[in-house]
């Protein structure tokens, strides 16, 4: 008899066959760093599915920082935040895509939905704003990290409002607990199955994997998830939350600040929370 564990992977291993991910994602994925050679194609991808096309836009104007003039089209997003963003936001919504799910689960997807482009678009923020450093990776590293919800939203949908019961009643002091309980695993173990399986890179894969954990479990990666783990706290505070139930989110704030030379988290707070407020058009 298969256990939870395995039964959830099983299923993780046919989700790389959905028509969405294949068509979409799948292309964007392909796309290299040759710039010269993939501008056109990336333009035509995203083109040719506008319910992705709006959401590109919407986010690419989220972290457009400084914007006098909003991004209006699809080229005009490739002028202004280059190529690679532009790319890894165009991943990052076309995977979400593949996870929409019914009207009676929507109000659990949107917020799913938020809560990770709030924490990309803060990874990114602190990213430029602080470290003086690329927002590519920190964006879809912190759009990402929760995907592992996405797949329990999807597919295991009785499994997520059980532990989100399990928390609500106190039963389980932590969403860890709470998960292993349930799942016999955890979110975070789950994403990281899924974005192997689809051939994400390392480092997004190492994010998932450890964003809920202190940041130097990662030997190569431990930069980005400080910041993606940073990034998430934050996202909490200012009230977006991936589940129904409110948790307080994992901080090892101590090795955060050994990794990263960052301002205290008020004062991000404080920079970020304006913007943030944009998602909610999303």
């Amino acid at each position: 008899m298969k256990s939870k564990v395995d039964k959830i992977e099983i299923y993780i291993r046919k989700l790389n066959k959905l028509p969405t991910l294949s068509y979409t994602a799948e292309k964007i994925i392909n796309l290299t760093a040759d710039e010269l050679t993939h501008l056109d194609e990336l333009v035509n991808i995203i083109e040719k599915d506008p319910p992705i096309m709006s959401k590109v836009l919407g986010v690419a104007n989220l972290i457009y920082l400084g914007a006098y003039k909003p991004i209006t089209s699809v080229k005009d997003a490739l002028l202004k935040i280059g190529f690679k963003t532009l790319r890894n936001i165009a991943l990052s919504i076309s995977i979400f895509s593949v996870f929409k799910s019914s009207k009676e689960k929507e109000e659990s997807y949107v917020r799913l939905f938020r809560h990770s482009i709030a924490t990309g678009t803060i990874s990114s923020f602190i990213s430029e704003r602080f470290l003086n450093e690329s927002l590519e990776e920190s964006f879809t590293a912190g759009v990402l990290h929760d995907i592992g919800f996405f797949v329990l939203h999807y597919a295991f949908y009785d499994y997520l409002k059980k532990i989100e019961k399990t928390l609500s009643e106190g039963s389980e002091a932590s969403l860890k607990k709470a998960e292993e309980k349930i799942l016999g695993t955890t979110h975070s173990k789950i994403g990281k199955w899924l974005a192997e399986i689809w051939g994400l890179p390392e480092i997004i894969c190492e994010v998932i994997l450890y964003h809920n954990d202190i940041p130097e479990k990662s030997e190569k990666y431990s930069e980005t998830i400080a910041l993606v783990q940073l990034s998430n706290f934050i996202a909490h505070q200012l009230g977006y939350y991936p589940l129904e139930v409110k948790t307080e989110p994992i901080l090892h704030k101590e090795s955060i600040y050994k990794i990263l030379s960052l301002p205290e988290v008020d004062e991000i707070i404080l920079e970020v929370k304006e913007i943030i407020k944009e998602v909610e058009n999303l």
